[in-house]
């Protein structure tokens, strides 16, 4: 190799050593701008307000009446009126059983009543006639005290026929089932034409113009329920609906299994929006407010069991504190330490932080 052509190669060398350090340098740069570029966040200066601390449960709506019907008599079902879902009054028609025999029977009641009373007639006027003689010396009183006898008789024998009457009408009646209650059609199992048994569960109906909110709670909480104290009710159907409650049952006894007590809440339903088997969170206010510092539930991070925020120190970067947290008050979580008032939190990409990140804070009160 001759000496021109070593000198070209070393120049060719070193010319792509530069071009490398170059684009090298200008990669660095980019990613250092890349790193100190702040992150735009929304933030939340903390303040102490007054909460209610509320006992949170789950529970079931119910039916305040649960009224389970069935047929007085065994039969074939000749009417059918209602479906499930079906809106009822008192005493609507629900359904209605053969009613031709019990029809017949008030018939034959009916003219047992009519003879009872003809012969009831004639025994009163034999008995006057009895008691006109008997003033005049003609009859003994022997034979008035049997005219007497045969009309007290005869009273009976109306009074009899009467009552028979009465509960033949009354089968009549019982062969349309009405409703007992105001509420809804639920669980129908009977059709149209079908023969059923007296005594049978045919169709339930759930009156839910007012429902039970059925709770469990446990024992070291049941102090905390009174008769009267008011319950806040949601359910995943209306999400931005909170329902008004108040304490109305206190079962006194825990059950067997679960040492449990069952607390029923009650809720006016005058739009029927609570429908029995609804699932309910439920939270019974305390009798008093306290000062409480609150940060949003979703500005807070845990890591190996331990709770941090994120809050925007004064030279603009995301500083992480680690926090005793306290209890819930719907979308606002209690901080009982480690977080000053009036601290600058940071509520969301909590994710993309880390503790000295420079940030762009929106939101929030300016100092």
């Amino acid at each position: 190799m001759t000496r021109q052509k070593k000198l070209w190669i070393v120049v060719v060398m070193a010319v792509l050593m530069a071009g490398g350090a170059f684009l090298g340098s200008r990669q660095g740069e980019t990613e250092e701008t890349k790193a100190v570029a702040p992150l735009a966040v929304n933030t939340q200066r903390t303040q102490v307000s007054e909460k209610q601390q509320g006992l949170r449960l789950t529970g079931t709506v119910e039916g305040l009446t649960s009224a389970i019907i069935s047929s007085r008599y065994s039969g074939q079902v000749e009417e059918l009126n209602v479906e499930n879902g079906q809106m009822v009054q008192v005493g609507t028609p629900l359904l209605r059983t053969d009613s031709q025999e019990l029809g017949n029977n008030v018939r034959l009641a009916e003219n047992g009543v009519r003879k009872a009373a003809v012969n009831h007639d004639n025994i009163a006027v034999n008995c006057r006639r009895q008691q006109s003689l008997y003033d005049m010396g003609a009859v003994s009183k022997q034979n008035l005290e049997a005219a007497q006898t045969q009309y007290a008789t005869s009273q009976a024998e109306v009074d009899d026929a009467a009552a028979n009457l009465a509960i033949a009408q009354k089968r009549l009646s019982d062969a349309t089932v009405t409703s007992p209650v105001t509420g809804v059609v639920a669980n129908k199992q009977v059709t149209l034409g079908q023969m059923v048994s007296a005594g049978t569960q045919l169709m339930t109906v759930e009156q839910i113009d007012a429902v039970y909110v059925t709770v469990q709670v446990e024992q070291q909480d049941i102090d905390k329920v009174k008769i009267g104290r008011e319950a806040k009710v949601k359910v995943d159907t209306y999400k931005d609906t909170v329902f008004t409650g108040h304490v109305a049952v206190i079962n006194p006894v825990a059950g067997r299994d679960n040492r449990l007590f069952e607390v029923k809440i009650r809720v006016e339903n005058p739009d029927f929006k609570l429908m029995p088997g609804m699932f309910a969170e439920i939270t019974l206010a305390e009798e008093e407010a306290r000062p409480v510092l609150t940060v949003p539930r979703g500005a807070l991070t845990s890591r190996k069991g331990q709770n941090y925020v994120f809050v925007v120190d004064d030279e603009g970067k995301a500083k992480q504190l680690r926090v005793e947290t306290g209890v819930l008050f719907d979308e606002e979580l209690e901080i009982k330490g480690g977080l000053p008032e009036g601290s600058l939190v940071i509520t969301d990409n909590l994710d993309k932080l880390k503790d000295g990140d420079a940030v762009n804070a929106y939101g929030g009160e300016e100092k």
